[in-house]
């Protein structure tokens, strides 16, 4: 297990083969920085040292795409301090004492999934006396892995296709990041463009993707938020957008993947770059320590 984010002293923990996202969501949460989506390989674990389940809730989710059913998990991690956990059925019970790695129950698709959401676990750490609501969890701290490899261009190959989305993985490849996609080795993460906005772990005030210059336009701390009023092209061909994850060395590709076949290299573009812009540089040496 690896720790991932941090409040006070409180350090959440997922598998070394768990994938993550604190920003690859349209969710209040996600755009504050005070949640964690995981991706735990199997059931999904508790994520903390140890705790008591306080409330088990069913939850019933707007009846969009995936019409089924939620749960709301409680679990008490310190004094008054409790973890909030969406999008798990509970294999647990109220007042059953857990320890770090515990499996907490199987990861489900509900209402709040949107077709091409993969199957994760929502984390949030608030107060006990405000467990439910989407607001006003705290605000986590991440800590940095140079754990995949880092794009080095905008040529990617389609690796699993799937009904509503497809997984390419970069063609040439630089040093390690935390996610595949990086600015001056800044990771860059989020659901894009589709989401509306994408997060750079810095406080940099500009992003460069694929030669497009984005303004930071929000700063949460220990990352910086940007609208993403463009659109991706691939092939040549606009789809839904790009998800960019932490320790997942693919990219997800979301719409569009129908006409392209396995082993294919796509090109991954935006739709009317400013003029005497180009792909972004790098340096030899990361601007930061990743741990």
């Amino acid at each position: 297990m690896r720790d991932i984010a941090e409040w006070g002293n409180i350090s959440i923990f997922v598998p070394e083969n768990a994938w993550y996202s604190f920003f690859n969501s349209p969710y209040i949460g996600h755009k504050l920085g005070t949640a964690i989506d995981i991706y735990f390989p199997d059931d999904a674990l508790f994520p903390v040292e140890m705790g008591v389940v306080e409330k088990i809730r069913n939850v019933k989710p707007p009846k969009r795409y995936i019409k089924h059913d939620d749960f709301v998990i409680v679990i008490h991690i310190s004094s008054g301090i409790c973890l909030k956990v969406l999008h798990v059925k509970p294999k647990v019970r109220i007042g059953e004492k857990l320890m770090l790695g515990d499996s907490i129950g199987e990861m489900i698709s509900s209402g709040f999934f949107l077709p091409w959401s993969s199957k994760h676990a929502h984390i949030e750490i608030r107060r006990c006396n405000d467990s439910i609501r989407a607001r006003g969890a705290f605000p986590l701290k991440p800590i940095y892995y140079s754990s995949v490899p880092a794009t080095k261009g905008n040529e990617f190959r389609i690796v699993e296709t799937h009904e509503n989305f497809c997984w390419a993985e970069p063609v040439e490849k630089e040093d390690y990041a935390l996610t595949p996609l990086t600015y001056q080795w800044y990771p860059i993460e989020g659901g894009i463009p589709h989401y509306g906005y994408g997060a750079v772990f810095s406080s940099v005030k500009v992003v460069n993707i694929f030669g497009r210059r984005v303004k930071v336009d929000k700063f949460l701390g220990y990352a910086g938020l940007f609208p993403t009023d463009f659109q991706i092209l691939a092939n040549g061909k606009m789809i839904k957008g790009i998800g960019i994850y932490c320790n997942q060395p693919k990219i997800k590709i979301i719409g569009g993947c129908g006409d392209i076949e396995d082993e294919v290299h796509v090109k991954i573009e935006l739709s009317s770059p400013e003029k005497g812009e180009n792909q972004a540089g790098r340096t030899s040496e990361p601007l930061h320590k990743f741990r």
